[in-house]
């Protein structure tokens, strides 16, 4: 009688959801379908690149964004320009840089900063500008210790040679040659 009783309990099933291979498959799905519609997702995000989007560079307040959305890490302290008359459509963008650098590096921060400039107006299509002008300031120390953030360098850019900047081969060193009007303070090194 009891070889019976073993017997019955092995002919009787589990019911299917107590089966451990049901959910080893049931976790292997769920995995996948998460793996999936995260790598979804992620294209997604690759796909609305920031260069796709087009601003009405119309007013201070939509050039700053637009720098803004481009050069985020760019500190940009002011925007102002003439937008109403297409001829004379000109802006001057004013960057603050940080004094934590010797002058040779500053130079060429100072340089990366102006041709992050000229790129997110390359990128945003606001070539129809008659001058595109970018000012660095730069904080200095008086002899009495003071600290004064002073104009170090300014760089003018027609809009019609903007269509020339080549947003992936252009060198920051080449702002000075590339610029229609360039200046830079005279103590500072030149820097290539």
């Amino acid at each position: 009688m009891e070889h019976e009783t073993r017997r019955s309990h092995r002919e009787i099933k589990k019911p299917f959801w107590k089966s451990w291979r049901l959910w080893t498959v049931f976790i292997i799905i769920v995995l996948l379908v998460a793996g999936i519609s995260s790598c979804v997702n992620e294209f997604k995000k690759e796909s609305a690149s920031p260069s796709t989007r087009i601003y009405k560079l119309n007013s201070d307040k939509s050039v700053k964004a637009m720098l803004k959305h481009y050069e985020p890490d760019l500190k940009v302290t002011e925007v102002g320009g003439v937008y109403d008359d297409p001829k004379s459509k000109t802006v001057l963008v004013t960057v603050k840089e940080d004094s934590a650098w010797d002058d040779k590096s500053a130079v060429k921060l100072m340089h990366e900063d102006i041709a992050s400039v000229w790129k997110s107006f390359k990128k945003s299509k606001g070539t129809d500008f008659s001058n595109i002008s970018v000012m660095v300031k730069y904080p200095t120390e008086d002899a009495g210790g003071n600290t004064h953030s002073t104009k170090e360098m300014t760089a003018d850019l027609e809009g019609s040679k903007l269509n020339e900047l080549n947003l992936k081969g252009f060198s920051d060193g080449n702002v000075p040659a590339f610029a229609t009007k360039y200046w830079q303070r005279n103590d500072l090194p030149t820097v290539k």
